[in-house]
């Protein structure tokens, strides 16, 4: 199986956009890690962060919480059912109304 070739500048453009979001998504951890982001935001469809976050895994969100580590957000998914692999857009809806009722978010 071999790639389509694009051009440079669609690679480019998919390069400068990849550096946008990536810096974007370290934007909202450090939110969150000072409390300024409230986590109501980011669930709602069509929002400006949609686009974001959507790749984004939810172990390093929650790990973006102060006080939460890496194992401790291991324990969290883990009660939750849900693999510390899943990325915001591939939850579930039971899943996110979990996640949601962990973390009192309305």
């Amino acid at each position: 199986m071999s790639f389509p070739s694009i051009s440079n500048e669609k690679r480019d453009e998919g390069l400068r956009k990849a550096r946008q979001y990536k810096t974007q998504r370290a934007q909202i951890k450090k939110s969150i890690k000072k409390g300024t982001s409230d986590f109501n935001i980011f669930f709602i469809k069509g929002n400006s962060y949609s686009d974001v976050i959507a790749n984004m895994k939810l172990i390093d969100m929650i790990k973006s919480i102060p006080g939460i580590g890496d194992i401790k957000a291991r324990k969290v998914m883990k009660s939750l059912n849900i693999s510390w692999r899943k990325t915001i857009k591939g939850l579930s809806k039971k899943q996110k109304e979990n996640f949601k009722k962990y973390f009192k978010i309305n």
